[in-house]
């Protein structure tokens, strides 16, 4: 009999051995498996903050394009209210000259 309990702690012994050991490689797998995940995200996180950076100079380059298109036309409008301004009196001129061209009394009259 002492000779089968010993048999049987040696079992007993081996059997907790084995499950240590499956402990470790379940420890292993997660362990491995959290860094790829991590290595996951790090990777997720690079592409993201290269896409910023893009989207960034994306809008800056718009905000040129949209200054010099607003430049102009300011430009533009200028030139149109000053046109507009210089045919506002050239009208008024005219129409003074007109007038007085209608009231003088005609010679020999």
């Amino acid at each position: 009999m002492a000779v089968e309990k010993e048999k049987e702690e040696e079992k007993e012994k081996e059997t907790e051995k084995e499950k240590e050991k499956e402990k470790e490689k379940e420890i292993k797998i997660e362990t491995e498996t959290e860094r790829e995940m991590e290595t996951e995200k790090e990777n997720e996180i690079q592409a993201l903050t290269e896409k910023v950076e893009q989207l960034e100079n994306q809008l800056k380059d718009k905000d040129v394009v949209i200054t010099k298109e607003v430049k102009k036309r300011h430009a533009r409008l200028r030139a149109y209210v000053d046109c507009l301004a210089e045919l506002t009196d050239c009208q008024a001129k005219a129409k003074i000259l007109e007038a007085s061209l209608h009231k003088e009394p005609a010679p020999g009259t």
